[in-house]
C-alpha cells in the first residue's frame, strides 16, 4: 500500500491515541516565508493539547535559556538527562561508553515505573521471544531514539532535551497507558565529540542580531568541520565495522535491548526541506523483507500527518537507500527492526537564508521533536505489527539458515591469528555465533587456534549472508554508500564455505575474547647473538615502533633466512623479519631485553638467534638486512584534504601503531621545513592546487632521502610528477560513425553517472612477495577496498610495481563492466626511489574506515620499509642496452 493511500486510514488512529495527538498544534510554523529568526519559548515546541507537570524541571533550569537560543553542549545535555532521572520515577540514565575524548555515552530508558521495577525481566523476556522466534508475546515494545551521529547536525540532540521532557512531565491517563506497553531508549547523543566541536564553532560566531548570509563565517565551518568523531570518521558508517568506542558501546546495548523500531536523526543542506523513510523502493537491500518495506510506510504516514498539521513541507521515497547495513538507519533492518531516517533541512548555525526564505536553528528542532512524537504514535497504533514482524524475521531466519546448503562458513589466518580473532570479536559483537575450528576440521588450511566458524543455522544467519556472500550484480546499481563491505576481505583472511556434514568439526567457544598471544620472549642462554620476530602478525608495526622509540637497533632481513635459535630449534624466517642484534646496541643487554619482552606481549614470538651464521640464505652480517629507523612523519591537513582518509592515517598511527603524527595545514607547506620529517603522507586532496614549486619542493627533499606516501588522487599526482612513467594510450573513444549518436536523456543522468563510478568495490590484485611493500604477506592475492575512478600511470619500471590488479579483478560489489576492464592489469601499487629517497603512490584507500586490516600493513611497510626499497629499472632493450 503506498504511503498516501494509508494517510485517511491513519487519521483516525492518530485521533485516538494521546501521543499522536500531541503532535497537533496550533503553533504552526510554515516552512515558506521566513520564519521567527529568533529564541521560542518553551510552549512554542510543545503540543497544546498536552498537560505538563508545572512542578517538573524546564531545559532552561539547566541549559541557563529556552532551547534553541544557543546550541546546547554535550555536557549540558548530560546533565538535564541526569536531572531528569532524579526528579522522575519514569527514567533512569545509564553511560554505555566513553568517546575517544573521554565524554559519556548517555542511554535514557524511559517507561513506566511499574515497568521499571521489573526492567530487568521484561529486557530478557523481550529479547528472549526475539530471538527464539516466538509466535506470540505480550511485554513491551521498545522504540530507540537515536540523536545526534553527526556532530554539525545539531538539531537532532538538541530535540532529545525536548522528548526528555515531554516523556517525563507529561501528565494524564494516556501518557500512563503508552509509557506501560512501551520501553523508549534516548540515545541523547552519539557524537559528543563532534557535538561539541559544532557547537562551539556556532556559539562563538552569534552575535545579538543573527546573519543569515550563507556565507557568513557561523555557517561555512573550518575543516575538518564537527561532522566527525575525534579522529574525523563518520560514525554513521561505523554500525558494522565497530571501529570506535562509540559504536562498540551503542551496538553492546542495541543487542542487549532488540528494539523494534531505532530513528536516526539528520540534518541535510539548507534548501532542503524534510526527508524520512521510506527511501528508493528498489534500492533496499535484497535481505531486507518487504515486510519491513511496508510497515516503514505505514510509519510514514504518522509522521505525514504531525508535519501536514505543523505546515512543514517534506518528501520520501526520493536521494537516500537502504542498502548499506552499516548506517544507523539499515542496521536495524538486519535485525528485524524498522529503521527511520530522518533529514532535517539544517540552519548550520542559529539562522541561514534559504530558497524558502530563512530556516532557525529553533525551527529544525521542532521538526526533529515532532516526528519524535509520531514515532511514539506509530509504535503505539502499530504495537502488534511490530512485535509480531520482528519475531517472525528472526524465526523465519533460523528456518531459512536451517535449510541452507551452506551449513557455515571457517576462516582464519594461520600467519596472523590475532586478525582471524579480531575478525570473530567483530562478529560476536554482532550477536552472531562464532565458533572455534577443531582439528577434526581436516583442513590444514585453517589450523586450531587461528580458524573459526560461524554455522549459518541460527538466528542472525541474514546477517551473516550480508558479511560473507560475494555480489556483484543488483537490479538498480545506485549506491548512496559503498556496495560491497564483505568482512573476510577486509580482514584479509582465508574462508570458504561448509557443507552441513562438515560443521561436526567445531566445538563451542568456551572462554572470552582475548587477544592472541605469542610464545613470549625466550629465558634461556644469557648471551644470544640477536633476536627475530616476523612481519605477519597484525601487532607488528607497533612492536617495531615501540622498540625504535626506545633506542633499541633493528634491521630488516629483505631476504628469507634460516637461524639457529635457542633451545637447540633450526628456525626459518621470511622476508620482513625484524632483527635485533645484539652487539650493535647502545642500551644494556638488560634494557635490550626489557623492551623486547614487552612487545612479545602484544602476540608476536620473539626468538633469541645463537649465531650470526645461518643455516640457509643470508648471514645477520649481511648488507641485506638493513638498518631501520624511528619514523617521523608528517600528513598535511586542512584545506582540500580529505578529512576522512586523514583521520584514517591519524587514527591508525595513533591508535594501532602508536606513533605520533604531525599534521600541518595545507596552506602552510610552501614555508615549512621539510628536513625533520622521514615520511610525507599525502591522502586525496593534499596536492590539489600544486604547481611547480610544490613538485620541485617535494622532489629536492625525496631525493636527499625523505619518503613520500601517496593515497588516490595524491597517488595520480605523484605518479605523473615524481615518477618516470610508460607512455598511456589515448583514452579518447572514436565517435560514431555516422557521427549522429542519440545523446543521453537528462533524466538517466543518476543512472549513466553510476556507471561512471566505482561504488565501494572489492578488487582482486596480486602481490609480488619479494619486494619490501608486500612483506608480511604469505599469500599473492590480496583483496582491496576500491571507491576512486583514477588509474595509476604505467611503470616503466616493471619492478616498481610489487601490487597489480588481476586480469579478472572484481570480487564484491557494483563496478560497470567497462571500469572493471579499465581497472584490470593496472598497478595497484607503485614505488620507485628517486635519489636518496622513495616515492609510494596507492591508487586506494589501504585503510578504509580503520577496519581494512587485510592492507593495513601496506601503510605500515610504506612507513618502515620505504627505504628499504632497492633502486631498479627496466631491463634489455627497454633499458636502451
Amino acid at each position: 500500500m503506498q504511503l498516501r493511500d494509508l494517510r485517511s486510514r491513519i487519521s483516525s488512529v492518530l485521533a485516538a491515541v494521546l501521543i499522536a495527538s500531541s503532535v497537533a498544534t496550533t503553533h504552526a510554523v510554515a516552512q515558506i516565508g521566513a520564519p521567527d529568526e529568533g529564541p521560542q519559548p518553551l510552549s512554542w515546541y510543545l503540543p497544546d493539547d498536552v498537560t505538563y507537570d508545572a512542578a517538573f524541571p524546564v531545559p532552561a533550569d539547566v541549559l541557563g535559556w529556552e532551547i534553541g537560543t544557543w546550541h546546547a553542549r554535550h555536557d549540558q545535555i548530560v546533565r538535564w538527562f541526569e536531572l531528569l532521572a532524579e526528579r522522575s520515577d519514569r527514567i533512569s540514565i545509564e553511560v554505555y561508553g566513553h568517546s575517544h575524548e573521554g565524554k559519556p555515552l548517555v542511554l535514557a530508558t524511559v517507561t513506566s515505573p511499574a515497568n521499571h521495577a521489573r526492567l530487568e525481566d521484561l529486557r530478557s523476556a523481550h529479547v528472549e521471544a526475539v530471538l527464539s522466534g516466538a509466535e506470540s508475546f505480550d511485554g513491551p515494545n521498545v522504540v530507540w531514539m537515536g540523536y545526534g551521529v553527526h556532530g554539525n547536525e545539531p538539531s537532532a540532540s538538541n530535540a532529545a532535551l525536548l522528548t526528555g521532557y515531554h516523556l517525563a512531565a507529561a501528565t494524564g491517563g494516556d501518557i500512563d497507558a503508552f509509557l506501560e506497553n512501551t520501553i523508549v531508549l534516548i540515545d541523547t547523543c552519539l557524537n559528543p565529540d563532534g557535538h561539541d566541536r559544532f557547537a562551539q564553532w556556532a556559539n562563538s560566531h552569534k552575535g545579538v542580531n543573527l546573519v543569515g548570509d550563507p556565507a557568513h563565517r557561523e555557517h561555512r565551518e573550518v575543516w575538518p568541520g564537527g561532522r566527525t568523531n575525534h579522529y574525523w570518521f563518520d560514525l554513521n558508517r561505523d554500525w558494522l565495522l565497530l571501529t570506535h568506542p562509540e559504536s562498540r558501546g551503542r551496538i553492546e546495548r542495541f543487542h542487549a535491548w532488540m528494539p523494534q523500531v531505532l530513528t536516526d536523526y539528520h540534518e541535510m543542506g539548507t534548501g532542503a526541506s524534510y526527508f524520512f523513510q521510506p527511501g528508493i523502493p528498489s534500492r533496499t537491500n535484497p535481505l531486507t523483507p518487504f515486510r519491513n518495506v511496508e510497515l516503514t510506510r505505514e510509519i510514514a504516514t504518522y509522521h505525514a500527518a504531525a508535519l501536514d498539521d505543523l505546515g512543514s513541507l517534506y518528501y520520501t521515497e526520493e536521494s537516500y537507500d537502504d542498502f548499506y547495513y552499516g548506517k544507523g538507519s539499515t542496521y536495524p533492518d538486519a535485525h528485524g527492526c524498522i529503521g527511520i531516517l530522518f533529514e532535517q533541512a539544517s540552519s548550520r548555525g542559529h539562522f541561514q537564508e534559504n530558497d524558502y526564505g530563512g530556516i532557525s536553528f529553533p525551527f529544525t528542532i521542532k521538526n526533529q521533536f515532532t516526528t519524535s512524537l509520531s514515532t511514539f504514535a506509530a509504535v503505539d497504533g502499530m504495537r502488534a505489527k511490530l512485535s509480531d514482524y520482528q519475531r517472525s524475521f528472526y524465526r523465519d531466519a533460523a528456518r531459512e539458515g536451517g535449510e541452507s546448503e551452506i551449513g557455515g562458513y571457517v576462516f582464519g589466518c594461520a600467519e596472523d591469528p590475532l586478525r582471524a580473532r579480531r575478525m570473530a570479536d567483530l562478529l560476536d559483537r554482532h550477536g552472531i555465533e562464532v565458533v572455534a575450528a577443531t582439528d577434526a576440521l581436516e583442513d590444514e588450511s585453517y589450523e586450531r587456534g587461528a580458524s573459526w566458524v560461524v554455522p549459518t543455522g541460527q538466528p542472525q544467519y541474514r546477517l551473516v549472508r550480508a558479511l560473507f556472500e560475494l555480489r556483484t550484480s543488483w537490479d538498480d546499481n545506485t549506491f548512496y554508500d559503498v556496495s560491497s563491505w564483505a568482512f573476510p576481505l577486509s580482514f584479509g583472511v582465508q574462508y570458504r564455505a561448509l557443507g552441513r556434514d562438515e560443521l561436526g568439526a567445531v566445538q563451542a567457544v568456551g572462554e572470552a575474547y582475548t587477544e592472541a598471544r605469542g610464545g613470549g620472549l625466550f629465558e634461556g642462554e644469557e648471551r644470544p647473538v640477536a633476536w627475530a620476530f616476523e612481519w605477519h602478525r597484525s601487532s607488528a608495526a607497533r612492536a617495531l615502533n615501540q622498540l625504535l622509540e626506545a633506542g633499541v637497533v633493528a634491521r630488516v632481513s629483505t631476504q628469507a633466512f634460516g637461524a639457529s635459535t635457542q633451545g637447540d630449534m633450526r628456525t626459518r624466517f621470511d622476508r620482513g623479519t625484524i632483527v635485533v642484534p645484539r652487539g650493535i646496541q647502545t642500551l644494556p643487554t638488560t634494557e635490550v631485553r626489557a623492551a623486547l619482552r614487552d612487545v612479545s606481549e602484544l602476540g608476536l614470538e620473539v626468538r633469541a638467534l645463537t649465531s650470526g651464521l645461518t643455516f640457509e640464505g643470508l648471514d645477520l652480517g649481511s648488507g641485506n638486512v638493513q638498518a631501520l629507523e624511528a619514523p617521523r612523519p608528517l600528513m598535511l591537513v586542512g584545506g582540500n584534504v580529505s578529512a576522512y582518509e586523514a583521520g584514517e592515517v591519524w587514527f591508525h598511527l595513533d591508535q594501532r601503531v602508536g606513533l605520533a603524527l604531525s599534521m600541518v595545514e595545507q596552506d602552510d607547506f610552501r614555508g615549512l621545513d621539510l628536513a625533520r620529517y622521514t615520511h610525507l603522507v599525502l591522502v586525496s586532496g593534499a596536492t590539489s592546487g600544486w604547481g611547480d614549486s610544490e613538485e620541485e619542493k617535494v622532489r629536492d627533499w625525496v631525493r636527499a632521502g625523505g619518503v613520500v606516501v601517496a593515497t588516490k588522487s595524491s597517488a595520480v599526482w605523484a605518479a605523473e610528477n615524481l615518477m618516470s612513467n610508460a607512455d598511456g594510450d589515448d583514452d579518447a573513444k572514436d565517435e560514431d560513425e555516422d557521427g549522429d549518436s542519440e545523446p543521453p536523456a537528462y533524466a538517466d543522468y543518476a543512472q549513466l553517472r553510476s556507471t561512471e563510478r566505482v561504488a565501494g568495490t572489492i578488487f582482486e590484485a596480486r602481490l609480488d612477495l619479494t619486494h619490501p611493500m608486500c612483506f608480511g604477506y604469505t599469500r599473492d592475492r590480496l583483496p582491496v577496498f576500491r571507491n576512486f575512478n583514477s588509474t595509476l600511470p604505467e611503470s616503466t619500471d616493471p619492478f616498481a610495481v610489487p601490487l597489480r590488479y588481476t586480469d579478472a579483478p572484481l570480487l564484491s560489489g557494483f563496478a560497470a563492466d567497462e571500469n572493471v576492464e579499465r581497472i584490470a592489469g593496472t598497478p595497484v601499487l607503485r614505488a620507485q626511489r628517486v635519489g636518496s629517497g622513495t616515492v609510494i603512490a596507492l591508487v586506494d584507500d589501504p585503510l578504509f574506515r580503520g577496519v581494512w586490516d587485510g592492507t593495513a600493513k601496506l601503510f605500515e611497510n610504506a612507513l618502515f620499509f620505504g627505504r628499504a626499497i632497492d633502486r631498479t629499472g627496466p631491463l634489455g632493450e627497454e633499458a636502451g642496452e
